[in-house]
């Protein structure tokens, strides 16, 4: 007989609801403002993830608009650098590796998941940032095509394009 066995992700440890105080005080720790809107990206440091493409479409993004990158990697002091280069040091915040189990609730402080991977399996961290109810921007690579609708599910970004990056986050961010 065939059996499916489902990938690894545990769901209900994502969409587990997070106490407004503990959010709060995330946020503040973190220096994010009432008004503040926040991208967030979980991933290794890697080429592959492509997190350089989140970085150069901040400055087409609100003002008001944070990224936190949760990770580590190899291409973490380029991506600091180009940060500074890019003029965000203030609004880009690299946290570095963060437990799995404390990923829920930086999600939960989240408005936007991105990750415009170059090629990517399954992607766990995409379910994961769905179950935290945390709308997807994603690439049509790999896994992904499996579970992400564009428009339906999350939005499907083109691959190395930052500008479309940055327009389908202001989709989300006025609608």
């Amino acid at each position: 007989p065939i059996e499916v066995v489902p990938n690894g992700v545990d769901t209900s440890a994502f969409s587990k609801e997070i106490s407004q105080t503990e959010l709060l005080n995330l946020k503040k720790e973190l220096g994010i403002e009432t008004d503040d809107k926040v991208l967030i990206t979980t991933s290794r440091l890697v080429v592959k993830n492509a997190v350089s493409d989140i970085i150069k479409a901040m400055p087409h993004i609100k003002e008001k608009t944070k990224l936190l990158i949760l990770g580590t990697g190899y291409e973490e002091k380029n991506l600091i650098k180009l940060s500074h280069e890019l003029g965000l040091a203030n609004r880009v915040k690299f946290l570095g590796y963060v437990a799995h189990k404390d990923m829920p609730k930086y999600l939960h402080v989240s408005d936007i998941f991105i990750r415009p991977s170059l090629s990517e399996g399954f992607g766990n961290s995409f379910i994961e940032a769905m179950a935290a109810g945390v709308p997807v921007i994603a690439t049509r690579v790999g896994g992904i095509v499996d579970f992400l609708r564009d428009k339906e599910t999350g939005f499907f970004c083109e691959v190395g394009a930052p500008e479309d990056i940055a327009r389908k986050a202001e989709i989300y961010l006025r609608d």
